[in-house]
């Protein structure tokens, strides 16, 4: 079978279609593609996404012959990873407080983050952040080399770029000791190993159960951070004899797809089962209200920012690895489990 070629971008799709799609002015689309002020994020992100869909994409190299002087950070990042939600809009903040601009590259299927970083460099940007990066230790390396790097919530083996991520394993091991708390010796946890940070939120789950003398319960779904990992895991669980109490889910669209297959199955939460997620972005829907672990979008921000402006600044500054607080928020989808 032919492997299908990746998309082109297609030479026929203008500006004006990305302003049609979005419904705004041709005039706003420019600002964004320019890096201007005057766009709120949360328009930028849906003009670059709109862009994206259709396939028109600014010649970056050309705009980077008009720059104005002015100091540029790029951004590569995966819009479906429900933790950027916040985070762009922060890392915005941030730049700007320290007088750069933010150049985003989104990342999706026919948008791979290869592609993405040759954008960003092509835009001649300073320095680049590269969030949840899914690329081998190696190939980081090579790009740190000749460009300053910090990644965000992507713990790199040899530190050759900058780390800034929350402490993951804290935050699960809190998570589970407050389901011991409650009462529950049945905790499960959803794994999802294909994104990096799931070994630290594993490693976390873990701990606190050898500390409870409890049995591990991990249910291993090969895929990333996405809603369908958790319908999968849900499945699972419903073919069970036994369901455990309680289970602990990798992030927030994980739990959320796991919630929605429960509740299809007639399964109420939390009054037969408890989940918690992790991230505390769609937990935060009334529609969910789910107990989960906040990282705290503006502190990554800061701190990614903050080193990355230091490596610009100063090729010989060290490679630093910087953990952000990630603590439980207690809402209403766990509680007791039901006396059998």
């Amino acid at each position: 079978m032919k492997e299908k070629a990746p998309r082109k971008f297609k030479s026929a799709t203008t500006m004006a279609d990305v302003a049609a799609k979005v419904g705004v002015s041709r005039q706003l689309v420019s600002l964004v593609f320019r890096n201007a002020n005057g766009v709120s994020p949360q328009t930028a992100l849906k003009i670059r996404k709109a862009a994206l869909e259709l396939g028109y994409s600014p010649n970056l190299a050309a705009q980077s012959l008009r720059r104005d002087g002015s100091k540029y950070i790029g951004v590569a990042y995966n819009s479906s990873h429900s933790s950027s939600h916040d985070l762009i809009p922060a890392l915005y903040r941030a730049t700007g407080a320290h007088g750069f601009r933010l150049v985003l590259s989104m990342i999706s299927t026919n948008h791979p983050e290869e592609r993405a970083i040759e954008e960003l460099i092509g835009h001649r940007c300073d320095g680049l952040i590269l969030v949840s990066s899914e690329l081998s230790s190696k190939r980081l390396k090579e790009i740190s080399e000749s460009i300053p790097v910090v990644s965000i919530n992507r713990r790199v083996s040899g530190l050759h770029c900058g780390v800034v991520s929350s402490d993951g394993g804290a935050g699960i091991f809190e998570a589970v000791e407050f389901l011991t708390e409650l009462g529950h010796k049945s905790i499960a946890y959803v794994s999802t190993p294909q994104m990096m940070e799931n070994q630290f939120r594993l490693a976390g789950y873990e701990a606190a159960m050898a500390k409870s003398n409890l049995n591990s319960q991990i249910i291993v779904i090969e895929s990333g951070y996405i809603e369908s990992a958790g319908a999968i895991a849900g499945s699972i669980l419903i073919s069970k004899k036994t369901m455990p109490s309680a289970v602990v889910c990798s992030n927030d669209q994980v739990a959320l797809g796991l919630i929605l297959t429960l509740a299809k199955a007639g399964i109420k939460i939390p009054k037969q089962i408890s989940v918690i997620g992790f991230d505390d972005t769609v937990a935060k829907f009334p529609f969910l209200d789910l107990t989960t672990v906040h990282q705290d979008a503006v502190e990554l921000a800061d701190a990614a920012i903050s080193n990355l402006i230091s490596r610009i600044n100063n090729e010989k500054s060290p490679a630093t690895e910087v953990l952000t607080s990630a603590k439980l928020v207690i809402r209403s989808s766990t509680s007791k489990p039901r006396s059998n």
